[in-house]
């Protein structure tokens, strides 16, 4: 058995030395360069408004107090693919940011080599192996690498906002296409029993034109009616399945069908199964300041300013350590062993301009992240706003059409009775007819349109509990 020896005093100084310059140098890190100036939100707070709570939460459908949405919503957010992919969004975002985290600790190599040959004069023949180990290591002097490591991390936190956002989006979306669904159904089934009555008044008409109670005209009319309602039922199927089959594309079901009984139990629904909550009048700015755009907004203004202080440090000097052992003979590890440290360092003299040119650009970013968040904010006071508003008005419409429906079913009820007496023309009754299931359809249409009033409420608000107490 062999042993061997060897001296470290210069290699452990080396070191040494080295890791006083990163200790000496470590207080260099970054700091933000700007703020985002302050958002005036008085738009929002001169209105009157209720205590509102402000985080964000994925369940706020359940305001509609419909039972069967439950477990639809948990298949939606499981196997929609849209969240799918912005799922992936947030993994790579992790995986990236523990990629930067992996230059806080050196990187170690191990080498191997061997080599043989024959001198073909002599005839001889050599042989000849080495190996070793070797350790590098960047030291973050100007804090580069912690700005990036709060850039990726950033960088989740965007990830995490856009799926929020889109979550939020794709729960409205298939909500408002749900009442779609269910809007249609009822007014193909009001549309269906507008054929049945006008075929009923058709056969009527031609009795009494067969009598010479009536023109030719009046039957051409009746008929055309009939023609258009016919028509209209057409155009509601087609529409019908349109629509179940954008509902099956949202929950990710390849067969373009609703494939389980719960999905199936939507198509019974009625719009009138859906609670209306009485929603605040005004909402505040923290509700504002929660809004996953909002919230991106300032990820990306921080993110952008992370990349500017890379870009200002860019081309100062660095330094990298780096310490090697090594053997020249892996078959004889008693002798042939060598140790060796190094520390290296550089800076950018002269580049004609191009590090100055990417820091200007990278200050550009940061103005263009300000005004990117300013307007982001104020699209999203305006989408607030615009959401309450419509939501009243679409609220006193649908008062007004209830009123239209009861007038015209009078006015249709008394206008049968007369002309069956003979005390009013065929065009009397034609036209209250038409107003009739127009009055009907109306109800319908602004009923789903003051749903979807709520539904754009909260999208808006991000779900936050706007409901008045």
């Amino acid at each position: 058995m062999h042993s061997f020896r060897f001296s470290v005093p210069l290699a452990a100084r080396s070191l040494l030395c080295a890791f006083s310059c990163i200790a000496l140098t470590a207080s260099c890190a970054y700091s933000p360069s700007t703020t985002l100036p302050e958002t005036d939100t008085q738009a929002l707070q001169k209105a009157k408004s209720v205590d509102a709570t402000s985080q964000i939460t994925t369940s706020w459908w359940k305001v509609f107090e419909v039972a069967e949405l439950a477990p639809v919503m948990k298949t939606l957010e499981s196997q929609n693919l849209t969240l799918n992919q912005a799922e992936q969004r947030v993994k790579r975002a992790q995986f990236l940011l523990a990629q930067v985290n992996a230059g806080d600790v050196p990187t170690i190599t191990a080498r191997t080599s061997g080599r043989s040959g024959r001198d073909l004069d002599s005839g001889r023949s050599s042989h000849s192996t080495s190996g070793g180990l070797g350790l590098s290591y960047d030291a973050d002097i100007w804090g580069t690498r912690d700005a990036q490591q709060r850039s990726r991390q950033l960088g989740i936190d965007t990830a995490q906002y856009q799926f929020t956002d889109a979550l939020l989006d794709t729960q409205a979306l298939f909500i408002n296409t749900l009442l779609e669904q269910i809007s249609l159904q009822s007014r193909l089934s009001i549309a269906m029993q507008n054929v049945e009555i006008s075929e009923a008044l058709l056969n009527l008409v031609q009795i009494r034109f067969e009598e010479g109670d009536t023109s030719g005209i009046e039957v051409s009319q009746q008929r055309n009616t009939l023609i258009s309602a016919q028509s209209e039922v057409l155009r509601l199927s087609n529409s019908l399945t349109l629509n179940e089959r954008a509902l099956t594309v949202l929950l990710g079901n390849e067969s373009m069908q609703f494939n389980t009984p719960e999905q199936k139990a939507l198509l019974s629904l009625s719009l009138t199964d859906f609670s209306l909550p009485e929603v605040a009048p005004a909402l505040s700015a923290e509700v504002l300041k929660q809004r996953p755009d909002v919230q991106l907004a300032i990820a990306q203004f921080k993110q952008a300013d992370l990349a500017f202080y890379e870009a200002s440090v860019a081309g100062l000097l660095g330094m990298n350590l780096s310490a090697d052992i090594g053997v020249s003979d892996l078959l004889d590890l008693a002798q042939g062993w060598t140790l060796g440290a190094a520390i290296s360092s550089a800076a950018t003299l002269f580049d004609g301009g191009r590090l100055e040119a990417a820091e200007k650009a990278a200050k550009t970013d940061v103005d263009l992240a300000i005004l990117q968040y300013q307007q982001t904010v104020l699209s999203a006071i305006e989408a607030l706003l615009n959401s309450q508003t419509n939501l009243v008005f679409n609220k006193q419409n649908y008062r007004y059409a209830l009123a239209s429906l009861e007038n015209n079913q009078q006015l249709y009820r008394l206008a049968d009775i007369r002309y069956k007496a003979g005390d009013t023309d065929f065009l009397n009754l034609l036209n209250a007819q038409r107003s009739f299931f127009s009055a009907r359809q109306s109800v319908i249409s602004n009923y789903q349109a003051v749903l979807s009033s709520v539904i754009a409420t909260y999208r808006e608000s991000a779900g936050a509990d706007i409901t008045s107490s």
